[in-house]
């Protein structure tokens, strides 16, 4: 296949992906156009938030311009009122306050996901893979392994190692494997009919994390 490219082609140019230092420098320079000021760790922050499309990112950094006006500064709080949060972003916020043993605020970060109209199985297959990266994490700890390698984390994902290491100290190992097969057998019973899935999943939350 390459062989044929070269044949054919012009020349061949590989597109790595953008790392989070490089995608804070392009932020700040759309700011910089418009006299908005901001700093690098508010930047690395709305990152986190937004996830790492460009688009997604172009998108929301105007809204923040355009709230803050000229002169102005963005901040953690106006992302925080502002910004679309990518799911991703909002389960670490949930996964946090179980992991502090903040059920209320927990609660509280779920309700807003399905007041966002976010589906609730998609919360629960969401729910699944993060607790299964921590697993996995938790392993690579233990095996002295990489954790960006073991997660399979692009490029400009690596970032979120910090995240996955820190949310991971917070359950024990076997604690995140009894997790992960409740959701298994949550799965399996609501679409059963044995247990309604909105109730299913907050009483896991609540046994595991109280």
């Amino acid at each position: 296949m390459l062989s044929t490219l070269e044949e054919i082609g012009a020349y061949i140019c590989k597109f790595d992906y953008q790392k989070v230092p490089q995608i804070v420098g392009r932020l700040k320079a759309i700011c910089n156009a418009y006299k908005v000021n901001v700093s690098d760790t508010t930047l690395k922050y709305f990152v986190e938030c937004v996830g790492v499309n460009m688009q997604d990112l172009i998108n929301e950094i105007r809204k923040q311009i355009e709230y803050v006006g000229e002169n102005g500064t963005i901040t953690e709080d106006t992302i925080d009122i502002l910004t679309i949060k990518q799911m991703e972003s909002v389960i670490f916020d949930l996964t946090d306050n179980l992991g502090k043993k903040n059920i209320k605020q927990a609660q509280i970060v779920l309700k807003n996901l399905l007041y966002a109209k976010e589906p609730i199985q998609k919360i629960l297959i969401t729910l699944y893979n993060h607790f299964k990266k921590l697993y996995f994490t938790k392993l690579a700890i233990e095996q002295n392994r990489k954790i960006d390698e073991v997660l399979n984390l692009k490029a400009n994902q690596i970032f979120l190692v910090g995240k996955y290491r820190t949310q991971s100290q917070f359950f024990k190992k076997e604690e995140l494997k009894q997790i992960l097969e409740s959701f298994t057998k949550l799965d399996t019973d609501y679409k059963t009919g044995i247990i309604d899935i909105d109730i299913g999943l907050k009483m896991i939350l609540c046994q595991y994390c109280s």
